[in-house]
């Protein structure tokens, strides 16, 4: 007899436990035990769910309280904290008086008082400052206009002392002296424009008088002479209106200006014909001629005659020497240039000694020349010795 399946209606043989279609079991008493573990099973969930939610419950409950009891803790100790200010606050106010709020406010007043006075005599020092720098600035100008003042009375005093200067040496003639006031005036205005040739080189003169005495005949044959005893220079009335020989003359009371030699004049002739030498030079360049006085003397300083030409003795070297070191010096100012060359000897001559050169025949005073101007110091030592000055 067939079993009909309770779940899927499938006919199953009598014998079947279970149904062939689904696997269900055929027979009650086995479905109905089967039922009761899946009710054991479903109320033990149940259960154990039941007692899962319970621990959650407990826990989330836990923690809320531990949360709120931590932030109760950090209330406490944060009022603590800004409780101490607070209290000094008040202590320092309570110090200072200020208790009430209407303390508070009377302090306030009284600082704002206090400040504004403070503000007050602020202003008025500033404003008392300001009239003062406006004051000061005034009286600067006027120390500034002073001294422009002053600085234009200064220069005014360097004319003027350049005018003394030439004033202290200007010409004077003696009584006994021949000459035309028109000569006079030219040769008075000549000498003003050498003065200042001279002065350009660095020569300061003294304010001293300075005499020329003309003389209608002369002794020894001379044309002109200068005698330092009597700051006098002497020259023929026929060379009157000759300004180089003038000029020569003056020249030797220049060069000399620091005095004359103390040693005797026969043991240092080689000083006597550098400064004779000078003493022409000067002049020459300055009126831009070797030979400015073809009538009255002889020297011609394009001429290049060697050293050896000068005797050691006085005259020679006046005569001999005066052109022969004149002429090296004109051709040192041929390489040099006028300015340069005139400049460079005068200064070499105030450092010169006469002892120096007493027996070198004058190398002291080209040593000197090198020393004041290294950079033409092959130029200037080949002039003198393709004249035969050895070194």
């Amino acid at each position: 007899m067939a079993v009909e399946c309770a779940r899927c209606k499938t006919l199953n043989s009598d014998s079947a436990k279970y149904c062939s279609e689904c696997g269900n079991a055929l027979n009650a008493a086995i479905e109905t035990l089967k039922e009761i573990p899946d009710s054991i099973l479903r109320d033990r969930v149940q259960a154990i769910i039941g007692q899962h939610y319970k621990d959650q419950k407990v826990v989330e409950i836990e923690t809320t309280q531990a949360i709120a009891t931590r932030l109760l803790d950090w209330s406490k100790l944060l009022a603590f904290f800004v409780g101490i200010p607070i209290a000094l606050l008040f202590l320092i106010l309570g110090v200072l008086g200020i208790r009430t709020n209407n303390d508070f406010s009377t302090q306030i007043d009284k600082a704002k008082k206090d400040v504004t006075a403070q503000l007050t005599a602020a202003q008025a020092v500033a404003a008392k400052l300001k009239s003062e720098g406006d004051s000061l600035a005034g009286e600067y100008g006027k120390l500034r206009a002073q001294v422009s003042d002053v600085a234009a009375l200064g220069e005014q005093y360097k004319t003027l002392s350049k005018k003394v200067d030439v004033l202290g040496e200007k010409l004077g003639f003696t009584p006994t002296s021949k000459i035309s006031p028109e000569a006079r005036g030219r040769l008075e205005t000549s000498f003003a424009r050498f003065q200042d040739y001279v002065k350009d080189l660095g020569y300061r003169s003294t304010s001293d008088s300075l005499n020329i005495d003309v003389r209608e005949r002369m002794e020894f044959g001379s044309i002109a002479y200068y005698d330092p005893d009597k700051r006098m220079m002497v020259i023929d009335s026929k060379y009157i209106s000759d300004s180089p020989v003038i000029y020569r003359e003056y020249m030797h009371h220049v060069l000399y200006s620091l005095g004359m030699p103390n040693v005797y004049e026969t043991t240092i002739p080689t000083y006597y014909a550098i400064e004779s030498g000078l003493a022409w030079y000067f002049p020459c360049s300055f009126v831009d001629n070797p030979k400015p006085s073809p009538t009255s003397t002889s020297w011609d300083l394009a001429k290049q005659r060697p050293f050896s030409e000068v005797r050691p003795d006085v005259s020679s070297s006046l005569m001999d020497g005066t052109e022969i070191w004149g002429s090296a010096f004109w051709e040192l100012r041929k390489v040099l240039g006028k300015s340069a060359a005139d400049k460079l000897l005068f200064d070499a001559w105030f450092k010169l000694r006469p002892e120096e050169v007493k027996t070198d025949r004058g190398v002291s005073f080209v040593r000197k020349l090198l020393d004041l101007d290294k950079t033409h110091e092959a130029q200037i030592r080949a002039v003198f010795v393709q004249r035969g000055l050895t070194f």
